[in-house]
């Protein structure tokens, strides 16, 4: 699995509200990034990436740790994640 530098949660329980508007969120605040086709896992977990010149920005609701988080090659924490933990520089 790919490793990114920050990951931020934004909900410590699932749900698609807040998922769909952190999409949004991130769609009006990074227009360079393209959204992917949305992904639905077998349990139900949805996962949004965005991505641009190599670098991704992806959005998971997901089922198995029980929250909605964001995993980032950037740093959204000024744009709207809740808690940020950068993984090393």
């Amino acid at each position: 699995m790919r490793e990114y530098k920050y990951d931020y949660t934004v909900n410590p329980e699932n749900s698609s509200e807040s998922f769909r508007e952190l999409c949004e969120i991130i769609a009006r605040q990074y227009p360079t990034f393209r959204r992917e086709e949305l992904f639905i896992d077998d349990d139900g977990s949805t996962i949004q990436v965005f991505s641009s010149e190599g670098k991704e920005i992806v959005v998971y609701d997901d089922y198995d740790v029980g929250a909605v988080f964001v995993v980032s090659d950037v740093d959204i924490s000024n744009n709207s994640p809740d808690e940020k933990h950068s993984r090393g520089n």
